[in-house]
């Protein structure tokens, strides 16, 4: 049941302004093109601006060049941090043409805002905002403190958020909400990743005179079906996880010749072939039992010639996530969903990778990813987000806040 007090807070959330700001942030395009002089510098400075409005402590880092962190937060008084947070890059738009409307326009069409980033996730930084602001102005007491961390680079190697960690901003955080878009679902699994590069060195010569050289393409491709038998037997040795489904094996990326050996040629043999794999983690997979596989599969391909060899890089790890239904931040929003809406929570988890498994790899924080936005249209052309779940979201927010932080009145 809602409370007086939390009521006068929820009266505090301005749904225009809410839904205004939603499209002013989508407005300025945050795709990282550093050959354009573009990326997250003009949206984070936005972010900024707000969070002074709202009378946070607010402190800007670059994290790279045009790459800033906003960080900004209140202490109420002794007691926990809560730590809302979110990202302001987005992926590129692809092909303009495709869009119905200019990928950047953030047009509010049939109760929906549609724009690149609109979902992913431009609209929970917002509602972060919103919610914070509500707080604020409502006037209430509480304990601990609220802080606010929206970083750059979380569509790349999550420079900011590990940024933000190095610089102990992560130190003080007692648990956080994540919010990127997840219908509002409140999702305390993530899956963890890694990624692999592997390369296969042969060879070069004439397309013509193939036994001149040492072919490495024809080894990847039976070095690839290995990984795909691997990957059945992952599936088959841990099953569905209730919440983040089976583990993945994926080739993403896949050239010969590599980067810095030459271009591509009809009739030239390349020396090298090129391949990164995109582990999806589940709980009880070990990272280091996969990288032997690897390893084993890579010697018994290059055995055929001596003149093959292989690298193997693990450019990444990051390990699956759980928090428990009874963490005290769970049953918050968990509280607030059924409070919102009368239903009662919906429970899920992330399939990919957010910034909450850094902050959990590296310092234990719990972690739950609960935000406005279709899970399955974040990349996609004609983005959009629900402007009743940006409503909700708002709301949902100032509750998990007050009632985490707990009334010190």
């Amino acid at each position: 049941m809602i409370s007086v007090l939390e009521q006068h807070a929820l009266d505090q959330i301005d749904h225009d302004l809410l839904i205004r700001w939603v499209q002013e942030l989508t407005r300025i395009p945050s795709v990282w093109r550093p050959d354009l002089g573009q990326g997250e510098a003009a949206a984070a400075a936005w972010v900024a601006d707000r969070c002074r409005e709202i009378g946070l402590e607010t402190t800007v880092q670059e994290v790279a060049p045009g790459r800033p962190n906003v960080i900004a937060r209140h202490r109420f008084g002794p007691g926990p941090t809560l730590m809302l947070e979110g990202h302001t890059d987005v992926v590129t738009e692809g092909d303009p043409s495709l869009w119905s409307d200019p990928p950047f326009s953030a047009v509010l069409r049939d109760g929906r805002i549609v724009g690149r980033g609109a979902n992913d996730m431009k609209a929970g930084v917002v509602c972060a905002l919103m919610a914070a602001r509500a707080v604020l102005r409502s006037g209430v007491k509480l304990r601990g403190a609220l802080l606010l961390g929206l970083v750059c680079d979380e569509e790349g190697q999550m420079l900011g958020i590990k940024h933000f960690v190095a610089q102990g901003w992560a130190d003080e955080v007692s648990a956080a909400l994540i919010c990127e878009p997840e219908e509002n679902h409140l999702c305390i699994a993530q899956k963890g990743v890694m990624w692999v590069r592997v390369m296969l060195c042969g060879v070069m010569c004439h397309g013509a005179m193939p036994l001149t050289g040492v072919n490495t393409v024809y080894p990847m491709a039976r070095f690839l079906t290995l990984v795909q038998s691997l990957e059945e037997r992952e599936i088959a040795r841990h099953g569905q996880h209730p919440y983040l489904g089976q583990p993945s094996i994926t080739p993403t990326i896949l050239r010969s010749p590599p980067p810095g050996q030459g271009e591509a040629q009809n009739n030239v043999m390349p020396a090298a072939c090129e391949t990164v794999l995109d582990f999806r983690l589940v709980p009880g997979q070990d990272p280091a039992r996969l990288i032997q596989a690897l390893e084993q599969m890579l010697q018994a391909v290059i055995a055929v010639d001596e003149r093959l060899s292989y690298q193997l890089e693990v450019q990444e790890i990051r390990q699956p996530t759980r928090t428990d239904p009874d963490h005290p931040l769970v049953q918050a929003l968990a509280g607030a969903y059924t409070d919102l809406t009368g239903d009662p929570p919906i429970y899920g988890g992330v399939p990919g990778s957010t910034d909450g498994t850094i902050l959990h790899a590296a310092k234990g924080i719990p972690i739950v990813t609960c935000g406005p936005g279709d899970i399955h249209i974040p990349h996609h052309v004609d983005e959009w987000v629900s402007v009743d779940e940006i409503h909700t979201a708002a709301r949902l927010y100032v509750l998990a806040i007050l009632r985490y932080l707990g009334s010190g009145q």
